[in-house]
């Protein structure tokens, strides 16, 4: 089970780091040259440009100046070699091309400068890191302090009203450990949650950013949790419905990647639902109309990837993961996740780590939700032999009655 204390350890480590590294690039700058001045920045306006700002004086004879940046957690470095005009200032705005890099919505990019003289060594300008947010709106923020100061997560939500960010705030730290003893991992990095005002302001935001987004969608490879929040009556449930599911999508991507896309659906939206800590009426209707018509979703269809899309598969894939978890416990659940993030087909999963093949289970699961497919079977059987043998007796008793009559 994660803990808030614990998931940001790695972090603390980095930033010492980069605390060390800012701190000697400004020292070699101010070593070589005391009378030098750099300034550096950069400014963008969404969907549309970005522009990386250096201006710097008195350094010699200036041969080039290189600009590296690095777009999110990528290893990947970009660098663009600019000339500049001998012994004059350096006055520098690099447009960066957008429809040559496509920026994605929310992401963090880290950019430096080398300055190459003439005389003397290159001069470093140390990293900056510029995020590249929506602007269109005017974003306030809390943000959950890790206690041992190894980072943050930050909540950004727009208008003026604090209630929303506080209610924001508490879903995320009561669902953070729930989903924790879910999934196996061991640290949650620090992220963003932004609430948006409309879905139809949300999906703009990303199309500006060349990314398309369906109703429900997650994209836990942006490193932020997405939601909106229309309607300020029931925010709390607009609230525990979208960021169970924004969450559970981040912590899995975290965990493992791009292999957490191999989960099948139904587990994922399963876990979401268990931790939404909510019964959702329509759901619960459906699924139970589900059972006693014999109409539920056979768990191997679950587990072949169809599309969790309508109400009976949202409430039966939250109801086969309440089951796991009650019946095999949590970390059977933790098992499944790993075995199917690692590839592992459905029928192997469930025989290595509970035993029984699918279909043992969805028998088991249905007979804890007061039916069976044997036992509706039977159920209508003797009602229709009832039925019979009712219209057996009643056309004996009308046929008997004109009999007696006549004696």
């Amino acid at each position: 089970m994660i803990t808030f204390s614990s998931r940001f350890a790695a972090l603390r480590l980095f930033a010492v780091i980069v605390c060390l590294a800012l701190i000697i690039g400004v020292s070699t700058v101010t070593a070589q040259d005391e009378q030098t001045l750099v300034s550096s920045s950069a400014d963008y306006i969404y969907g549309q440009s970005m522009n990386f700002n250096l201006s710097a004086g008195d350094l010699g004879d200036v041969k080039d100046v290189i600009l590296f940046f690095r777009l999110g957690t990528s290893s990947d470095t970009y660098s663009v070699n600019i000339p500049v005009s001998p012994g004059s200032p350096i006055e520098i705005v690099y447009p960066l091309d957008l429809s040559q890099i496509r920026l994605l919505p929310f992401v963090s990019i880290t950019y430096w400068w080398q300055i190459n003289r003439e005389f003397g060594s290159p001069i470093r300008v140390p990293e900056q890191v510029v995020s590249y947010v929506d602007d269109q709106f005017v974003w306030r923020q809390t943000v959950i302090n890790d206690d041992q100061g190894g980072g943050s997560i930050r909540i950004h939500w727009t208008g003026d009203d604090t209630l929303l960010g506080e209610q924001a705030r508490e879903v995320v730290l009561k669902m953070l450990p729930e989903i924790g003893r879910l999934i196996p991992i061991q640290q949650v990095l620090p992220f963003d949650v932004y609430i948006y005002p409309s879905t139809n302001d949300l999906n703009a935001a990303l199309r500006l950013a060349g990314r398309e987004s369906d109703p429900g969608q997650s994209h836990p490879d942006l490193g932020v949790a997405l939601v909106t929040v229309i309607n300020e009556g029931t925010a709390e449930q607009e609230l525990r419905g979208e960021l169970a599911r924004e969450l559970t999508a981040l912590l899995l991507y975290q965990a493992f990647g791009r292999q957490s896309y191999d989960l099948p659906p139904w587990l994922s939206h399963g876990i979401a639902g268990t931790v939404r800590d909510e019964q959702d009426v329509v759901q619960g209707n459906t699924i139970r109309s589900a059972i006693s018509t014999d109409s539920t979703i056979p768990l191997m269809d679950l587990c072949n990837g169809i599309d969790i899309d309508n109400d009976l598969a949202l409430a039966q894939s939250e109801s086969l993961v309440n089951y796991l978890a009650k019946i095999y416990g949590e970390s059977a659940v933790r098992d499944l996740v790993s075995a199917f993030a690692q590839g592992t087909d459905c029928r192997t999963a469930f025989a290595q780590i509970i035993q029984q093949t699918p279909e043992q289970i969805e028998t088991a699961w249905l007979r804890t939700q007061g039916g069976s497919q044997s036992g509706r079977t039977v159920a209508e059987t003797a009602l229709w032999l009832i039925l019979v043998l009712a219209g057996f007796g009643l056309a004996g008793l009308l046929l008997l009655l004109p009999w007696r009559r006549s004696r």
